[in-house]
């Protein structure tokens, strides 16, 4: 492996007189990627490659301090700078409303990109290899993703570099053995409590059992060819961009009618990007929303109200604007609506957030354990709750909404599938003129909650899951709950 690392890859990644920062975990993938690079360091001292280590303790486990140690143990007899950080990410995850998985990747690579900074590191390391690779294809194909998340990740993409990719788990023990690298476990990457473990310990071990034995290598070249394929339509919107995009006011992006007549895989992209310069949001909106806009036909007149933004068809072209705030949207446009004549609503949910409603006078919001325990205690606080599973509520590409019923809406039930919202309402005996004056919870038509009838299977809980609650109370509460 060192061999192949040093001949093809590590020349390729890192040019000469670079600064590497060096993400290290202590686990058996980093060390081993911080012994390669140490080595090829050494041995090819005429390029005048430096090393800078970097190790976060998020404070979870009893094991940490001793990885923290094993790090800077390392550093001190390579003689190489080692930053050792230390945060609360359980805390970090509750304030910002995420996953503890991705709450705790966040907060790591913003510190990375200050240290990078400060000590002048022009590429950061990471120890991503094969069985990470393929792991990420197939959550990402789990949730729906395109071209671009299917491509997985790159060897080397922005700053960051990840010189093991190719390389399978099995081929970084056995390097960690042959060279007596000590290693650390961490032992909760064995536990199948997020999806991410699951697909690890679970998914790919079957697919590897029945299906292909070497599925994780097929995996990683799929993900290479679509790299590929996602290059080359990057290149294509960019020439398009300069086409169809024309000056609007501040806040505003304004395409010319003709980019309808682009193909989807253009066209679907310069919308995600349009809207991404409104709303700032990295991902885009979701595949719903994009189809919603395609379908318009560049129809003058055309009007939609999405999460984050409106888009609209006029004379000067397609516009993407920021939305009005607490409008009430009328049902122009197209978008056959079963909500009550003048009121369309629909209002972005967050988590670990209360969101008020005010036409409906109500308030939401997506709570942890803790948040609960305060709520139960507000005497005479009349509430609606129901339970969801919080690792997958954060890992849906589109944003969780309140609004009223419409044309499409479906609900999943166990045992049963996915039943038209009319069937849901007949069964619970909930009359027509009923029906459209309650708020649901939904994602996209995917309706996961109506309170006080009845919630989805899907996002449920998992016995042995992290619960987060999502609590509907009248909005004279809100002022009382927001010092919970």
């Amino acid at each position: 492996m060192y061999e192949h690392l040093r001949k093809y890859i590590l020349p390729q990644l890192i040019p000469s007189q670079t600064k590497v920062m060096v993400a290290v975990s202590g686990g058996p993938d980093s060390m081993a990627l911080s012994h390669i690079l140490w080595r090829y360091v050494q041995e090819e001292s005429g390029k005048e490659i430096s090393l800078v280590l970097t190790h976060v303790h998020h404070g979870v486990r009893k094991e940490s301090d001793d990885e923290a140690v094993l790090v800077q143990q390392m550093a001190d007899k390579w003689k190489l700078p080692c930053l050792i950080h230390r945060f609360d990410s359980k805390q970090y995850a509750k304030e910002s409303g995420k996953s503890f998985q991705e709450a705790a990747r966040e907060w790591r690579y913003a510190r990375w990109k200050e240290d990078m900074e400060e000590y002048k590191c022009s590429l950061l390391a990471t120890a991503h290899h094969l069985g990470d690779q393929a792991e990420t294809i197939l959550y990402r194909l789990l949730r729906g993703s395109g071209t671009a998340g299917l491509a997985g990740m790159y060897p080397a993409k922005d700053s960051i570099i990840r010189p093991l990719l190719t390389f399978s788990k099995a081929s970084v023990l056995d390097y960690c053995a042959r060279e007596a690298i000590p290693y650390a476990l961490d032992h909760s990457n064995e536990e199948p409590i997020y999806v991410r473990n699951r697909i690890r310990l679970e998914l790919l071990p079957e697919l590897e059992r029945s299906y292909n034995s070497r599925i994780q290598e097929i995996l990683g070249r799929t993900g290479e060819l679509l790299r590929w394929d996602e290059e080359y339509l990057t290149k294509q919107v960019e020439a398009a961009w300069l086409r169809y995009h024309r000056e609007a006011p501040k806040g505003t992006t304004c395409l010319t009618l003709n980019v309808f007549e682009e193909p989807a895989a253009i066209l679907s992209r310069l919308l995600r990007k349009a809207a991404m310069q409104v709303t700032q949001e990295p991902r885009g909106i979701g595949f719903s929303y994009i189809s919603k806009i395609m379908s318009s036909q560049a129809r003058l007149g055309w009007m939609q109200d999405l999460p984050g933004l409106r888009v609209e068809i006029t004379n000067e072209g397609l516009i993407f604007s920021p939305p009005q705030p607490n409008r009430v949207r009328s049902n122009r446009g197209g978008d056959k609506s079963a909500a009550p004549p003048g009121l369309d609503i629909e209002t972005p949910l967050f988590l670990q957030k209360w969101t008020e409603i005010p036409e409906l006078d109500i308030a939401i919001g997506f709570l942890g354990e803790e948040d609960l325990t305060s709520l139960k205690t507000e005497e005479g606080l009349e509430y609606q709750m129901a339970v969801f599973s919080r690792d997958f509520l954060t890992s849906v590409a589109e944003p969780l909404v309140c609004r009223y019923r419409r044309e499409g809406d479906k609900m999943w039930i166990r045992g049963v599938g996915h039943k038209p919202l009319k069937k849901v309402f007949q069964e619970a005996k909930i009359g027509e003129k009923e029906r459209s004056k309650i708020p649901l919870v939904a994602l996209g038509n995917e309706v996961l909650w109506i309170p006080g009838i009845r919630q989805s299977g899907l996002y449920h809980f998992g016995y042995n899951g992290e619960k987060i609650y999502c609590i509907l109370v009248p909005r004279r509460g809100v002022s009382n709950l927001n010092s919970l």
